[in-house]
């Protein structure tokens, strides 16, 4: 009973001609869509990765240096501290061109590229 009200369904909407027309161009818009948002997806794992590999190499440069001369690793974190806001914007504007280049201008080329 189930089968036959199935089959019936399925050949009345095969049968009727749709309301609505597709563009010629649909489907390479689609694929240009999910290609552009897994590009996206990419660049930004792209980033992340650098990120975090920066600031592993970071966290074991400063501990060789601790190690190696405490006193100068010391005076480095003095230096920080007592500097905190130029180094807070040097690390920000770093990470901001980080971005930039990983991220948004891939963005903005491939769509430049697809118009």
């Amino acid at each position: 009973m189930k089968n036959d009200r199935l089959i019936e369904i399925i050949e009345r909407s095969v049968g009727v001609e749709p309301n609505f027309v597709l563009p010629a161009d649909f489907a390479q818009r689609v694929t240009t869509a999910v290609v552009g948002h897994e590009q996206w997806k990419t660049d930004l794992q792209e980033y992340f990765y650098l990120a975090t590999i920066v600031i592993t190499l970071l966290a074991a440069a400063s501990g060789i240096y601790y190690l190696m001369d405490k006193e100068l690793l010391i005076r480095t974190m003095n230096f920080f501290a007592s500097n905190w806001a130029p180094v807070t914007f040097v690390i920000l504007t770093l990470n901001f061109i980080l971005f930039v280049d990983k991220v948004v201008l891939r963005l903005l080329f491939s769509r430049s590229k697809n118009n």
